[in-house]
Parts: structure tokens; C-alpha cells; sequence
């Protein structure tokens, strides 16, 4: 509930996942209880949603402590068959991330972490293609933009936008834009991050999500 308070923009401290919807009024009291408590799936649904609202707000560095966090976690967690869908999408949001971090410190083990979430990734998309064939695309978009491959990187950004607005998922549909818009930033074409950032925010407004809406129209330069 606080998260999806988060990206409505309604809270205070949009990074963190603190306020009156966390039991404990504090993400971190709330996970040391948790942790006292040996709630395991308590603590892997904080660290999702902190490292969700993290990525998303651009602080990259929180959303890897989280994810690490979650890697830290009882084994038997990993291939559950208890909360399959948030498992899968953290293993998306995962390779997201490291991905994120590899272009930002240009460290090896990031890139080679994304590429081990992007296989799990890659082994969902071909069970449930409806749901994850956008996603991957928009992952191997982002491989390829660290890699420096623009023709793949261009193609798989523009597939990944229109494959998950065909697939109605709009919250992927804006991401994979906000995404696109960074990549063309990234090649000084003004006019395709212009347009990319612009129906990110389109969409983000549309999916209910006017925090996210403003932090991108805020904080990125088109």
C-alpha cells in the first residue's frame, strides 16, 4: 500500500518506504520485526517494493542493496511456489537493476549478474509469453545499450514498447518508453527522448502513478 502511495505522490519521502501504510512506521523497524520473527515472505515483500519504488525514483544503489538483501534469503524461497508472481517479477526488476548499475560504474559483475537474471527472465517469457516476452525484450534492449550495440538496442526498445502495449500492460508500456528515453538521450536524438520521455509520462499518468509522472518530468532533461 505505501508503494503504490509512492508512485500516486503521496508521501512525503518518495525514496523510501516509510509512512502510515507500513505497520511499524518505518521500513526498517518494520524488517527488523520481521527478522525477529523469522517472517521470510514479510521480508521478501518489503525488499521487492523498496527496491521497486527505489528503481524507479532513480536510486539505483538502494534498489541493489534490496535486491542483495532478498538474494540473502532462505534458498528455498528463490524457487517457491508460493507468490510466483512476485517472485518472477523481482527476478525481471532484478536484472533491471544490475543492469542500470553495470552502465553507471562500469563494473563487470553487474553485467554478468543482469545476464543470470536475464535467463530466468528468458525461461518465464517462453511459459508465459503473454506476460514476459515485453519484458525480456525490454531487458536485451538494455543489454544492448551497454554493450554499445544502438541498431539491437533501438529495435528491441521499440519492440518492448510495442509488445507490452499490445499485451496491455501499461505500467511495462511506460517503463520500457522512460527506458527508450534515456537510451536516445544517451545518443544526443533530441527528438526521439523527447517523444519517448513525453509518452512515458503519458502513460505513467494514465496507470494512476502521477509521483513516478512528475519525478520523470522533473528530473530528466527533454
Amino acid at each position: 500500500e505505501q508503494a503504490i502511495l509512492i508512485l500516486m505522490g503521496h508521501a512525503n519521502r518518495p525514496i523510501l518506504l516509510d509512512g502510515d501504510a507500513i505497520p511499524d512506521g518505518s521500513l526498517e523497524r518494520c524488517i527488523s520485526n520481521a527478522k525477529l520473527a523469522s517472517a521470510n515472505w514479510l521480508l521478501f515483500t518489503l525488499y521487492y517494493f523498496q527496491m521497486l519504488v527505489a528503481y524507479l525514483f532513480d536510486d539505483i544503489e538502494l534498489a541493489i542493496k534490496m535486491g542483495e538483501k532478498y538474494i540473502d534469503l532462505d534458498e528455498s524461497l528463490h524457487h517457491s511456489r508460493k507468490g510466483f508472481v512476485l517472485l518472477s517479477e523481482l527476478k525481471f526488476l532484478y536484472c533491471l537493476t544490475s543492469l542500470a548499475h553495470a552502465r553507471k560504474t562500469k563494473e563487470g559483475i553487474w553485467e554478468k549478474r543482469g545476464h543470470e537474471s536475464m535467463e530466468r527472465v528468458k525461461k518465464l517469457a517462453k511459459d508465459y509469453p503473454s506476460s514476459y516476452q515485453h519484458k525480456l525484450l525490454l531487458l536485451e534492449a538494455e543489454s544492448a545499450f551497454n554493450a554499445g550495440n544502438k541498431c539491437k538496442a533501438s529495435e528491441k526498445y521499440e519492440l518492448a514498447v510495442t509488445l507490452s502495449r499490445n499485451n496491455e500492460f501499461i505500467q511495462d508500456q511506460a517503463l520500457s518508453c522512460e527506458l527508450a528515453g534515456n537510451f536516445y538521450a544517451e545518443q544526443r536524438n533530441e527528438y526521439k527522448a523527447s517523444h519517448y520521455y513525453g509518452k512515458a509520462h503519458e502513460l505513467y499518468l494514465e496507470w494512476g502513478a502521477k509521483g513516478k509522472a512528475d519525478h520523470l518530468r522533473e528530473n530528466y532533461p527533454y
